[in-house]
This record gives structure tokens, C-alpha cells and sequence, in this order.
């Protein structure tokens, strides 16, 4: 089968919402054709290449605003490959995929939505503009699609537009790799750790991430601040668009609160595993809805390493179906402070053989791998 796969980031840009279906199109490329179109975010970037067993095509565009593209030559990009192939997927949340969308409808291809979260971007009013145009559009894909693919039940229930698109949509656990460690780089993280006490985030330095109230909660542990790290994994920066600024904050925080960091940026799957076997837990502190499931909590527990995560809809997924771990209230500090120190005080009641073993179990990759089979497959 000849599949055409659209998102306006990919690799080698890191978010869930690009290594989830980077998991499944390496998956389905060894009985498929799949070419992926997305835009050349960096100019550094090939038009063309190749990665794994798929082809990836960067389209130029004429202007960005905020992390969205204003590209009309797309248009020409869609036409000239919509007849070539039989499936159209389209990662959401997008603006941009509509055209393919209302071109793939015509030309009676069938469509699926994979949809990772709702974008909720608070600010001026250009904010508000940016969240009604991309969520307008985002609606009106999900109603051209034939199916849409969801995380959980218990992220969609949160959204009230989404009950006139139930019956066409189905929920599935994302893929959940359980990675070997990388032994070099798991000797050189507990060489760096020594005795000191480590809290770990793992995820790109953005704004919905809460990360200012995972620094604020430091202090209120009342122990030696001087025997804690907080670890982060992940890019930040520059390297994730429109986020800069953020990042530069949390610095200030980390500075201003004499917290100890480190940064160490953007990991292989291998370096990740290692990173989760050495923090002694994760944080997972979002604020909206932007996050919808938070997969880096559910490979810290296959790491067998104990989570902290906000209590939002699919973001306490995980700890609810594997208890490897606190559920928090967003934006509260204390709350998060009072799991830390109750997961270091019963680190056994969180991570042991028989939860590490039923985490493994409800985090079936093959699972996924055999409902994407069955989905591409299906007749519409």
C-alpha cells in the first residue's frame, strides 16, 4: 500500500506528537510505501532524504507564525502526490493538512487522523486568533476523515466538540518502546550523579510543560538543596520553535532559587533508558491540555523508575493503570513536593518486579503495531 503522511513537523524535530508516528511509519515501511510530508523548519534541513525504511519531503513555505506555516506552494505538493498513493494520514493538531485533506476527499482516497492533543495557546490577541484558525481547521479534518485515532477515552471525554466525531473514533495506548540502556553513557550519568539525589523531566522546555512549578517545589522539601539535581532530557532552547524565551525563564528561576541543573539536551532511545534508570523519579507537571497522554512517563516506568504527573485527562493514564507513581494537582507546588518525598520514602510501594512486569503488559508495543495493521487495511 502507497501511504502519504502529512504533519508540519517531523524528524528530526522531537515531540510525541513526531516519534509516536515515526514508531508506527517504521513499522508499516516494511510492507508499505510511505512518503512523509512535512515543512523545511530548518533551512539546514535536505529537501529530500530518506530515514529508516521511508522517504521524508520538506516543502519550503512562505512565512511561519508561531509554529505554523503559510505555504500555498503545499497545495501543488498535495496534487502531485494524491493520486499516487491509497491512504492518507494526517497528524494532528494541524492547520495545514486541510488542503490535503479536502483534495484526498475528492479524489475519494481514504483518510485517517492520528490525533495527539488540542493546542491551547494563551496570550494576546493574535493567540486567540492562531487557536481558532488551527482548531477550525482541525475540526473540519477530523470530519473529512474516515477515522480518527485517539490516545484515551479519558483525554476525548474533556473535549465537548469531539462527541460528534465518536463514532468514527477509536482510542489506542501510543507506542511505548522499552529501550536497553546504553552502558557507556549509564556509567558516565552515575558518575556525574555520585550521591546526590536526582529529579529528572524528560520532554522539550515548553510553556504547557509547568516546568517553573517543578523548580518551585524544590524548596519546599525542607532537605539539603545541595545534595539535588534537576535533570532534564530533551531539546530546548532555540532548537523548539517559539520556546526560547521560556527556556531563558526557567534558567533565571533555577538561578534565582540556587537549584542545581543540568541540560542534556537531546538523547538516543539507548541514552534515554540509561537517563531513566539513573533519576530516582520523573516529573511530569503540565498545565493544559496541550499534553494528552506524556508517553516519557510511561518509559520511565518500564524503566522501572516511579512518576509524578499532573492530574490532567489522559496524562494520569498511566500512574491510574500501573499505580507507579503520584497524581498531582497542576500548577501546585506543594502537591508536588509532598509526592516526592513520599516516593523516595517508599520507593519499593512504587517501582517493584510485579508493577514494572504489569506495566510491560498494558505497554504492549505489538499491540499497537497490530492495531495500525488492522487500520490501514480496513475498508472504509
Amino acid at each position: 500500500m502507497k501511504i502519504l503522511f502529512f504533519s508540519p513537523y517531523f524528524y528530526p524535530y522531537t515531540s510525541g506528537v513526531t516519534t509516536y508516528p515515526q514508531k508506527i511509519l517504521l513499522h508499516l515501511s516494511n510492507q508499505n510505501e510511505i512518503e512523509v510530508l512535512t515543512f523545511k523548519y530548518d533551512k539546514k534541513l535536505k529537501t529530500e532524504e530518506i530515514v529508516d525504511n521511508y522517504k521524508i519531503t520538506r516543502m519550503n513555505y512562505w512565512l511561519r507564525i508561531s509554529k505554523g506555516f503559510i505555504s500555498p506552494q503545499s497545495i501543488f505538493y498535495f496534487l502531485n502526490r494524491i493520486n499516487k498513493c491509497h491512504l492518507v494520514i494526517l497528524n494532528q493538531p494541524n492547520f495545514e493538512g486541510l488542503f490535503l485533506a479536502i483534495i484526498a476527499k475528492i479524489f475519494k482516497k481514504k483518510i485517517i487522523s492520528i490525533f495527539h492533543c488540542q493546542v491551547f495557546l494563551e496570550g494576546n490577541i493574535l493567540a486567540k486568533i492562531i487557536n481558532f484558525t488551527l482548531n477550525t481547521s482541525m475540526m473540519s479534518q477530523f470530519r473529512l476523515s474516515d477515522k480518527i485515532v485517539v490516545y484515551t477515552k479519558d483525554y476525548i471525554d474533556s473535549l465537548p466538540y469531539f462527541r460528534k466525531f465518536l463514532d468514527k473514533t477509536i482510542d489506542i495506548l501510543p507506542p511505548i518502546e522499552c529501550f536497553t540502556t546504553d552502558k557507556k553513557f549509564l556509567n558516565k550519568l552515575f558518575k556525574l550523579k555520585k550521591n546526590n539525589i536526582w529529579f529528572g523531566y524528560a520532554g522539550r522546555i515548553s510553556s504547557e510543560k509547568g516546568i517553573e512549578y517543578l523548580v518551585q517545589s524544590i524548596n519546599r522539601l525542607h532537605i539539603d538543596n545541595k545534595n539535588i539535581t534537576l535533570v532534564f532530557a530533551g531539546p530546548f532552547g532555540k532548537d523548539v520553535a517559539g520556546e526560547n524565551k521560556y527556556y531563558k525563564d526557567i534558567i533565571s528561576l533555577l538561578k534565582k532559587n540556587k537549584i542545581k541543573y543540568n541540560f542534556l539536551g537531546n538523547l538516543s532511545a539507548n541514552e534515554l533508558a540509561s537517563f531513566y534508570k539513573t533519576i530516582d523519579l520523573l516529573v511530569l507537571p503540565s498545565i493544559n491540555q496541550t499534553e494528552a497522554f506524556g508517553m516519557v512517563q510511561a518509559e520511565a516506568m518500564l524503566a522501572g523508575t516511579p512518576v509524578i504527573a499532573s492530574d490532567l485527562p489522559g496524562v494520569r493514564i498511566p500512574i491510574q493503570l500501573t499505580k507507579m507513581g503520584i497524581i498531582v494537582e497542576p500548577k501546585n507546588p506543594k502537591q508536588i513536593a509532598q509526592a516526592i518525598l513520599e516516593i523516595l520514602k517508599n520507593k519499593n510501594k512504587f517501582s517493584n518486579d510485579k508493577l514494572i512486569k504489569n506495566a510491560q503488559d498494558i505497554f504492549d508495543i505489538n499491540k499497537v503495531y497490530k492495531f495500525y495493521e488492522n487500520l490501514i487495511n480496513e475498508k472504509s
